[in-house]
């Protein structure tokens, strides 16, 4: 759950979102109370619906990290949703351009670095924990909204709130103990109240001193049957965060998911 923040420190960083770690024990059934609920309904409802994200077959998209002006971070992803496997190109923390292609299930697959396959078994290992754990920050960012109801999330009603730009709704997210790596992680989440999207999230990350940080959610745009926004500007910075080339593709060819480079 470790915010963009963290990436712009250090441009090659691994951040990570919930996500249940190897071995844990699986966390609880989400937690929500019953105000929030049907504000979370009418959130994702208004994102497309539940079961439409649930039926979508394949996500791509780069998370792209933008510093005073300039493309700090880009992490490429290919989601194949209904089988459950992903390619993740990136840079890794040493500076490397890694490609990772894995199977969720049991995050096993092939790993290429600076377009070359690897064999050596902890190599390939670090590659497909980095591919693993881009993908699972980065596509937290992109779909939260539609995670809101997966195991060991607690989201409680906080209180209504007015800015200039309008009404909200505000929720408070956090995570029983043990949920992903970084379970003290907490976000409040400005629900508009009349186009039922969210406008701005403030995040306190597991380590840090309050205040909270803040991004606003910009750019909503239809990505198949869903609405996905496609922007986050960081309160107080030049930075912010876009996801490009971001579609829903009924499928990928299949060199995807085995050559070592692939055209979009």
């Amino acid at each position: 759950m470790r915010g963009v923040l963290s990436l712009l420190l250090a441009a090659s960083a691994v951040v990570l979102s919930p996500a249940p770690r190897a071995g844990a024990s699986a966390p609880p059934p989400a937690d929500i109370d019953a105000e929030s609920e049907p504000i979370v309904r009418a959130l994702t409802d208004a994102m497309g619906g539940q079961a439409a994200w649930d039926q979508l077959p394949c996500v791509r998209f780069d998370f792209v990290v933008v510093r005073d002006g300039k493309e700090a971070v880009r992490a490429r992803h290919w989601w194949d949703k209904r089988h459950g496997r992903c390619r993740v190109e990136g840079k890794d923390g040493k500076g490397r351009q890694v490609t990772a292609i894995f199977d969720l299930a049991d995050r096993k697959g092939l790993a290429f670095i600076d377009g070359i396959g690897e064999s050596d078994p902890k190599q390939v290992a670090d590659v497909l924990t980095f591919g693993y754990e881009r993908w699972v920050n980065d596509t937290y960012w992109l779909i939260m909204p539609f995670k809101l109801h997966d195991p060991g999330v607690r989201l409680r009603y906080a209180r209504s709130a007015r800015t200039e730009k309008g009404s909200y709704d505000v929720l408070e997210l956090s995570f029983a103990p043990g949920t992903g790596l970084t379970s003290e992680d907490r976000y409040w989440l400005y629900v508009n109240k009349e186009t039922h999207l969210i406008d701005r999230w403030e995040y306190l990350l597991t380590g840090r001193k309050p205040p909270p940080k803040a991004a606003s959610w910009e750019a909503w745009s239809r990505v198949g049957t869903v609405l996905l926004p496609m922007q986050r500007r960081f309160e107080n910075s030049n930075d912010m965060l876009r996801f490009e080339n971001l579609g829903a593709p009924q499928a990928f060819d299949e060199t995807v998911f085995t050559y070592s480079s692939v055209r979009d």
